[in-house]
């Protein structure tokens, strides 16, 4: 059976879902107490959720699995696991820079300082992070220490239920909405091949990676060269005695020294190092995969209607609003876009749970949904593409902003983000010793800013608690 027929028949079974259940499943306008929204994580999303809620003067709680804000952005120490026994949302390391311009990434109104390199370090963006919060007044509606464990529809509300992880106590409580701002990066992707139980030293995924100085001097061997493969062989490639890095992007690989060695796929592992496609042998004490993510909502219950899988979530109106389910919301379920469009769906929600604007019928939001999965077999797309945005970027704003009324994302940065993706393979060690600035909307201006330590800059305040 073809993906695109596997497609026809969920969306029939959809269809039929909506014949039995035709009205929309919001909490109604008239009812004496006032909405309860539930957003499920405080890192980027879920504190642009939390915004523009506030704004909205809705009643809202942010429910925190960490003990701080942040998400990815929170760097913390522990690996895989914190202080608690909760898994580990981030994948912050030491010496990161971000690899696309702030101001593809900056909360709507809330811009870094001028002075600001256009590539700040991620210590930095979690000053601004902090900043933000501070400034929107959230703590008070941020529950950290908070693991969502279930969350359930019943009647005619969500239940949510997690553990206070610093008390070890469960809890349930009910919401009229649900905002899933849990992000991408929670459940890290290793390659399967072939001898991985008989290599004797460690195979680790580059979300445990905290920093360049346990690998000094040792044989690694770098899996991948997506932004974090990439970004790792600049930090690894001077202090480790060898650098294999197996991956097969085609770009303009940097004058390594020559401890730095290009390999194809892995075939199979030895005891003390791995043979690759083209036969050669390579003996190394360490493996760090940088093999990318899956999507992870493991607490989602079956009654939240939805197909929820590693590399894809359907169907979603807009890669925001679960159809079968409106009253559920996703923000960051979507792909090949800048972190600024997290903003813009959070924008989005808060709108509609604030009754600023209304959804199409259910029927009508799985057509349209419908057409864009055909629109993905007429160009021969996969299933894991029905969450990609990518070139239709600029498009997907315009169509939020006339819908919901929100503020449109200016067109330049669509612009700024494919010249930075094309400029960092042609010059991956300089990329960054330029900087931007948005003229307006269609227009933007880019200068070479001397380099050195001009990206270690912050012109933020410490005192951002």
């Amino acid at each position: 059976m073809t993906i695109f027929k596997c497609f026809i028949i969920i969306v029939l079974i959809d269809l039929c879902y909506v014949c039995v259940n035709s009205a929309l499943e919001m909490p109604p306008s008239d009812q004496h107490q006032p909405s309860f929204t539930c957003v499920l994580g405080a890192g980027y999303s879920g504190l642009a959720a939390a915004r523009y809620l506030k704004q909205y003067g809705l009643n809202f709680t942010v429910f925190e699995a960490a003990s701080d804000v942040g998400g990815t952005w929170r760097f913390d120490p522990h690996v895989g696991y914190d202080e608690y026994g909760t898994p580990l949302a981030t994948s912050m390391y030491k010496y990161l820079r971000t690899n696309t311009p702030r101001q593809t990434m900056e909360f709507n109104g809330f811009p870094f300082p001028k002075t600001s390199p256009s590539y700040p370090t991620g210590p930095c963006f979690y000053k601004y992070i902090l900043a933000f919060t501070k400034y929107f007044k959230l703590r008070d509606n941020i529950q950290t220490n908070s693991f969502v464990q279930l969350v359930k529809w019943v009647g005619n509300h969500w239940e949510v239920t997690y553990t206070k992880t610093d008390e070890r106590e469960n809890h349930t409580v009910s919401c009229d909405f649900v905002v899933v701002a849990t992000g991408q990066y929670m459940k890290p992707v290793m390659p399967k091949v072939p001898g991985q139980n008989v290599f004797k030293g460690p195979i680790m995924h580059s979300h445990d990676y905290r920093g360049p100085e346990p690998f000094k001097g040792k044989k690694v061997l770098l899996v991948g060269a997506g932004a974090s493969g990439l970004d790792l062989a600049t930090h690894l490639v001077n202090v480790t005695e060898k650098l294999v890095h197996s991956h097969h992007l085609k770009y303009n690989q940097p004058d390594f020294p020559k401890s730095y060695k290009k390999k194809p796929d892995m075939k199979v592992f030895l005891e003390n190092g791995v043979i690759f496609n083209d036969d050669t042998f390579e003996d190394v004490d360490v493996v760090i995969c940088c093999t990318g993510y899956e999507y992870h909502h493991p607490f989602l219950h079956q009654s939240a209607g939805l197909s929820a899988y590693g590399k894809f979530v359907l169907p979603l109106y807009q890669h925001i609003v679960n159809i079968r389910h409106p009253s559920m919301s996703f923000i960051g379920v979507v792909n090949v876009v800048i972190t600024k469009t997290m903003d813009a769906q959070a924008e989005y929600i808060a709108a509609l749970i604030a009754g600023r604007f209304k959804l199409p019928s259910q029927e009508d939001m799985l057509k349209k949904w419908l057409q864009h999965v055909y629109a993905l077999q007429d160009r021969n797309k996969k299933i894991a593409d029905v969450n990609v945005v990518g070139e239709d970027m600029d498009r997907y704003f315009a169509n939020l902003t006339r819908e919901a009324g929100i503020t449109r994302v200016p067109p330049v940065l669509k612009d700024i983000r494919d010249f930075n993706a094309k400029y960092r393979l042609e010059d991956l060690l300089n990329y960054r010793d330029y900087d931007f600035e948005v003229i307006d909307p269609y227009h933007y201006k880019r200068w070479y800013n001397g380099g050195g330590d001009r990206g270690l800059e912050c012109p933020l305040d410490d005192d951002t608690q």
